[in-house]
């Protein structure tokens, strides 16, 4: 890997995209969810997924898509998901991918659903489909369910973030052309009542990733009793924020 090619921030994506807002309860780390914590208490909104106005996403940078939700969510079916990937997506007469500008994200609890809306609809470059682990149950949940049904090609990343528990990704035992990442995230939680994340269950997901020569981020890290973002701050075998886009396109951002 080059570990030269880094994003120069914390936050890895430039601006969201909420098509729906809202979410309902998955797992361990929906616990201290920022998003329900900002629609409750900041703003006293209900945090039941319900559509927004939001239909024009954006066309530039890196998009998160869903960053207050989880598009792949129980509440939503099938053809709903399409309507959204249509806003997002598009394609020319011959049916070839018409490709802008934007890097779009997403990121799932609920594998077998993205699968399944993946499953049957013409992939894109500019597009990567990823779920959360935040310790090793859930990890093998998801991997296992990721690993059976994903469909061949799609651009697979990892979010561990907020990472509860050490995790043995399994890479080991995969070959490099059937590696079923491009990337992956990591960091410890951030919040008032934040959990502890030691330091060597980070180290130990970096090794991993760079073992299999995975790109790597740490967004966040435990560090002196507090969530340290400043990466200059980071122990130096940690001050890795790699993104795919760029390694990708062969530049820095």
């Amino acid at each position: 890997m080059n570990n030269l090619i880094q994003w120069p921030r914390a936050q890895y994506w430039d601006k969201p995209w909420n098509p729906i807002s809202g979410c309902r309860y998955c797992s361990p780390a929906c616990d201290n969810c920022y998003a329900r914590e900002l629609f409750v208490s900041r703003f006293h909104k209900s945090f039941d997924p319900m559509p927004t106005n939001k239909h024009y996403p954006p066309q530039k940078g890196v998009v998160f898509v869903g960053n207050a939700t989880d598009l792949f969510g129980e509440w939503m079916d099938i053809q709903q998901i399409w309507v959204y990937f249509s806003k997002l997506f598009h394609f020319n007469k011959d049916g070839s991918p018409e490709l802008n500008d934007a890097t779009y994200l997403f990121c799932t609890k609920r594998v077998d659903k993205m699968c399944d809306a993946l499953r049957n609809y013409t992939l894109m470059g500019n597009a990567y489909f990823g779920f959360t682990a935040e310790n090793q149950e859930w990890y093998n949940r998801r991997f296992d369910t990721w690993r059976a049904e994903a469909k061949p090609g799609v651009n697979g990343w990892l979010s561990a973030e907020p990472l509860l528990g050490p995790i043995d990704l399994q890479l080991r035992y995969i070959a490099p052309e059937d590696m079923p990442f491009c990337w992956v995230a990591t960091g410890c939680e951030s919040g008032p009542r934040r959990r502890p994340c030691k330091l060597e269950w980070v180290e130990s997901i970096v090794d991993q990733c760079r073992a299999a020569n995975v790109p790597v981020f740490v967004k966040q890290l435990d560090l002196n009793g507090k969530c340290e973002r400043d990466i200059t701050k980071f122990p130096k075998h940690l001050q890795i924020r790699q993104v795919p886009w760029a390694i990708t396109k062969g530049e820095s951002k």
